[in-house]
């Protein structure tokens, strides 16, 4: 399951001196309202030399 933060946890999330593990876990949301999308993506996406919007195009398969 992904990680999902809401943007104004990330802050929180990141902030080293944030160690509370009760605290950091009330941070996490149920990503997308409970629904994922998977779709295929060009193998682009394992390089990290790549970056882009392209990189969420759906491919065909």
């Amino acid at each position: 399951m992904p990680l999902a933060l809401t943007v104004d946890h990330c802050a929180a999330w990141l902030d080293p001196h944030h160690q509370d593990p009760d605290e950091l876990r009330a941070l996490l949301t149920q990503p997308a309202d409970g629904h994922l999308d998977a779709r295929p993506v060009s193998p682009s996406v394992d390089n990290v030399c790549n970056n882009g919007p392209q990189l969420r195009d759906e491919i065909a398969v």
